[in-house]
């Protein structure tokens, strides 16, 4: 999306040493644990991303409850964190939802 975010699918345990190597500093999770049986949790995801010295965050939502104190939590982390920031849900839709309603609501 920009310089300092990147909206993805799923990401697993195992990816967040390579998203290290490719410069990632952060690491945002929006997606409810157990939306699905395969998901990784974010607690597994909290461990894998200190392994590889990302900073991590669990702000999670479904496309029916984006509340206006989920938006601008986003902003905060975002403007707090380091960066660049990956932020994924379970397709990216979701992740992209809440980037650009912080946009809109000129947080950004």
């Amino acid at each position: 999306m920009t310089d300092n975010l990147t909206i993805y699918k799923q990401i697993y345990p195992i990816q967040c040493s390579k998203l290290a190597e490719l410069g990632y500093r952060s690491v945002i999770n929006i997606r409810p644990d157990d939306e699905t049986d395969t998901q990784p949790s974010s607690h597994e995801l909290a461990t894998a991303t200190k392994q590889a010295n990302l900073a991590y965050h669990h702000l999670p939502f479904d496309d029916e409850h984006l509340s206006l104190v989920t938006v601008e939590q986003f902003a905060l982390y975002y403007h707090a964190i380091p960066k660049p920031i990956l932020m994924f849900c379970g397709t990216g839709a979701r992740a992209k939802l809440l980037y650009q309603s912080a946009l809109m609501q000129g947080l950004l």
